[in-house]
Parts: C-alpha cells; sequence; structure tokens
C-alpha cells in the first residue's frame, strides 16, 4: 500500500516542518510518484510494445488471408475465446484479490496460485471434448473440408490448454511488478511469429490453417516463458489442498454463472452472423473485430495496474480513486468516437481494402469498444474488492438475455450492421448492471459469506 501524504515532522521552536524521509533519504510523496511514474512507464513501454506487435500481426492476417481464409481463421479464433473463457470461469482471477495485502506471504500466493492450476486444468479435461464436438457442428455448414477442420480444431485446443497456464502464472508477475519478465518473452515471440506469417506469405503458403497452427504454438511458447518467470516468486505448495481450492471456489461461486453466461456473450454476435448470415459476413465481424484491440491496452492496463492497486486500497482512499478512473472511458467517448463517426478511413485503411463498404458502422464499432472498456473497468474494480455478489449475477444475466432476445426477435443478426448494433446493445446493459453493483458493494461490503441465491430472487421480485 502506498504511504500516506502528508507525513511531515515539525521540530519546536521556529524550525520548518520537513516531508517525512525514507531510509534512502527520498522524502515519502516523492518515493510514491517514483513508483507510479516508474510502474506507468514500464507497462506503457512494455505493454504497448507488445499490443503493438499483436495488431500489427492481426492487421498483417487481415490484409494477407482471402476472405474465406480468414472468415476460417475468425472463426476459429472467435470460438477458441469463448470456449477459453468457459473454461477458466475467473479461477486465475482469484488469485490477487484474495492475496490482497498478504503480498509478501509468498507461501499463501503459491497456495491460490496452484489451486488456480488445479481447477483451471480440471475445466480442460471436462469441457474439451465437449468444445471438439461444438466446433466441428458449428463449421459444418460452410463445407469446408476435413483436413481443414481438424487442423483448426487442433490450434483451438492447443491454444485453450496452453492459456490456462499463461493467464495463471501471470498473476505472480503483477502481484510482485515483474512487469519486464511478462512482456518482453511475448514481444519477441510475438514478433517471431510475424516473421514466420511473412515468409509462409512469400512462399505461398500462408492460409487458414498455417495462421491459426502458428498462433497455437506461440501461446504454448508464451505460457512456458511465463511459468519459468513466475514460479521462483512463489512458494510452490508439495501437495493439492483441498481447502484452498474450496475458498477459491466459494469466491468465485457467485460469478460462475457470470462466467459461463460471458463465455458466450463475448462472441454471440460472430455466432449468430455465422448462422443466419454468409462467410463474408462472418468474415466482416472478425475483422471488425480486430478494431476492439485498440482498447486491449486499456483493459489490460485495468488488470495489471488497477486491479492490485483497488484490492490494496484502504477504504477511506477508494471512492476518489474509482470515481476518477471511471473519468477514463468518459474521456475516450468524448473524443475517439465522435472521430470515428466523422473520420471513419483511418479505422478502415487498418483492416484492409477488402472492407472499404463498413464505414457507415465504423463509429457504432468504437463505440461499443468504448463502452466494453468501461463496463470492463467497473467489473475489475469491483472485483478486486471482492464484490461479487449472486444478486449481480442473476441481475446481470436476466437484464443481458432480455436485450438480446429482444434484439434478436425485433431487429435480427441477419447481416454485419445488425451484429454490430446487437453488440452495441449488450455493452450498454454490462454497462448498466456492473455499475448496480458497484454501487452495492460501496453500500454492503465484500462478501463474508456464502448468499443463497434463491434468497436474491426473492428479494429482488419483492422491491419489484
Amino acid at each position: 500500500m502506498m504511504p500516506s501524504t502528508g507525513e511531515t515532522s515539525e521540530s519546536a521552536g521556529n524550525s520548518v516542518g520537513t516531508d517525512a524521509m525514507n531510509p534512502k533519504g527520498v522524502r515519502a510523496p516523492d518515493a510514491r510518484w517514483q513508483r507510479i511514474v516508474s510502474l506507468a512507464s514500464t507497462f506503457l513501454l512494455g505493454h504497448g510494445t507488445l499490443q503493438g506487435v499483436n495488431v500489427l500481426v492481426a492487421l498483417f492476417l487481415v490484409r494477407a488471408l482471402s476472405v474465406e481464409h480468414y472468415a476460417q481463421f475468425g472463426l476459429a479464433y472467435g470460438f477458441q475465446m469463448t470456449v477459453a473463457l468457459l473454461m477458466d470461469l475467473g479461477y486465475a482471477s482469484t488469485i490477487i484479490p484474495l492475496v490482497g495485502e498478504r503480498v509478501d506471504d509468498r507461501a499463501l500466493v503459491g497456495s491460490y496460485l496452484r489451486a488456480a492450476k488445479y481447477l483451471r486444468d480440471r475445466s480442460f479435461l471436462i469441457f474439451g471434448p465437449f468444445a471438439a464436438v461444438a466446433f466441428l457442428a458449428i463449421v459444418h455448414k460452410h463445407h469446408w473440408s476435413w483436413a481443414i477442420q481438424i487442423a483448426l480444431l487442433g490450434s483451438v485446443l492447443l491454444s485453450l490448454y496452453s492459456s490456462g497456464s499463461l493467464s495463471y502464472f501471470s498473476a505472480p508477475l503483477f502481484l510482485y511488478r515483474r512487469l519486464r519478465e511478462y512482456y518482453v518473452p511475448q514481444t519477441v515471440s510475438g514478433l517471431a511469429r510475424l516473421v514466420a506469417y511473412a515468409v509462409l506469405q512469400m512462399a505461398g503458403g500462408l492460409n487458414a490453417c498455417t495462421a491459426a497452427g502458428l498462433s497455437s504454438i506461440n501461446v504454448l511458447l508464451n505460457a512456458l516463458l511465463i511459468r519459468r518467470g513466475a514460479l521462483p516468486l512463489v512458494e510452490w505448495p508439495k501437495r493439492n489442498e483441498p481447502r484452498v481450492n474450496r475458498e477459491v471456489l466459494h469466491y468465485i461461486l457467485p460469478a460462475l454463472p457470470t462466467f459461463i453466461f460471458a463465455a458466450f456473450q463475448s462472441q454471440i454476435a460472430l455466432f449468430l452472423i455465422n448462422a443466419f448470415g454468409q462467410t463474408v459476413n462472418v468474415a466482416e465481424v472478425a475483422a471488425l473485430g480486430r478494431l476492439a484491440q485498440i482498447f486491449m491496452v486499456l483493459m489490460s492496463f485495468n488488470m495489471i495496474v488497477i486491479e492490485p492497486r483497488i484490492a490494496r486500497l484502504s477504504r477511506e482512499r477508494l471512492l476518489r480513486t474509482y470515481l476518477l478512473l471511471l473519468l477514463l472511458p468518459c474521456a475516450l467517448a468524448v473524443t475517439v468516437v465522435p472521430l470515428a463517426f466523422a473520420y471513419p478511413g483511418p479505422f478502415l485503411w487498418v483492416i484492409g481494402p477488402k472492407y472499404r463498404g463498413l464505414g457507415p458502422i465504423i463509429g457504432w464499432v468504437i463505440l461499443t469498444g468504448c463502452l466494453n472498456y468501461a463496463a470492463n473497468l467497473i467489473w475489475i474494480m469491483n472485483r478486486a474488492r471482492r464484490w461479487i455478489f449472486w444478486r449481480g449475477t442473476i441481475l446481470e444475466i436476466v437484464a443481458m438475455l432480455s436485450v438480446d432476445v429482444t434484439f434478436v426477435a425485433v431487429v435480427g443478426v441477419r447481416n454485419t450492421r445488425e451484429a454490430i448494433l446487437f453488440t452495441l446493445a449488450s455493452s450498454v446493459s454490462a454497462v448498466c448492471t456492473h455499475s448496480y453493483i458497484g454501487v452495492y458493494g460501496f453500500l454492503r461490503g465484500a462478501r463474508n459469506s456464502v448468499e443463497n441465491p434463491a434468497e436474491i430472487l426473492a428479494s429482488l421480485a419483492a422491491e419489484e
């Protein structure tokens, strides 16, 4: 936790008060700001570089692959992201909030880390076979060859297994602010992947299968490198600890329905357009999704920098910090969004000339990205304070299902524009429900006991 301000000492008589000094002779407020600036600059440099590489890779594929090949790659990627959320179920995200202020207890961190690994690995073994069957069923309507389907499925399964290790072994690096160890390996491997794609294109071997295969190998390599950097920071338990597993499950239990729902919600527009639209619509929705990477730096900043900070923050300083951070999405909404509506050309250039006809909906895409960023920021701050309640889970699922079903029934999702507006409506619902949970969390505080969802439903009905 940061030292408090105003740490001054005043000598007797006519002497002037001076700021408190730390053991190195640096004034406490100055040292605090030095740490803030150092952490922020490390994040911006490291994450900016990493996301820059990722954006280059994504844009290279959008431009280099044909519309059909990018539809194949985009559908596999969207399915992978959905099932990854379904398998993770928030296990890795429990480590930082549960550790809280006990960051110096490395044995405790190791216990939570092993519990997250145990639960995530079991989740992969349970959901993996169902994911394979579901993927083959989804792509069947396009009549792609079996070789393409199996190659894409193999890349999806490898990415799903590796992404779990990458997520939970990243937590110690965030806790102990080892951002260099987190960013450098992934940046280097990302550059290597970009070079490999370029070589394959020149050799005529770049297609959906090779692109997806290299992507999954890159995730595996990153997971191994992050694991190597994280293990020396914790004391790894000699055996599995059922008590800690139960504590993690108890913490995440009210949010499990939300995670399951969000796993499908995050890519539901892509799946709906896959079911009711054409292959070209799948490619367009996937390509527009690349524009969301504009907000990935900020969303990662929420998880890497803001969440540990909010988790350690005293309650007296929480409200002011919470409200100040909410100014970030507001600033984006009043600057970037109007530009996207008025001048969509630069955004169209990003995704390439094959998608030049999407200009009229670019503004809606960027507005949706801003709303998703706002919802993510509120969710991360709520999660950091352990504000996870059955009340919020039930409300979020009911509200978003109502919005989704109403939109599909009234408007439909048969073309790219309708798919984007569908996502926009869902984003508005997410901001509203997460905001409600934030207000409820400030009034009630962290959850200390298991809530009964039946009682919550009854209370919500009574309030209505």
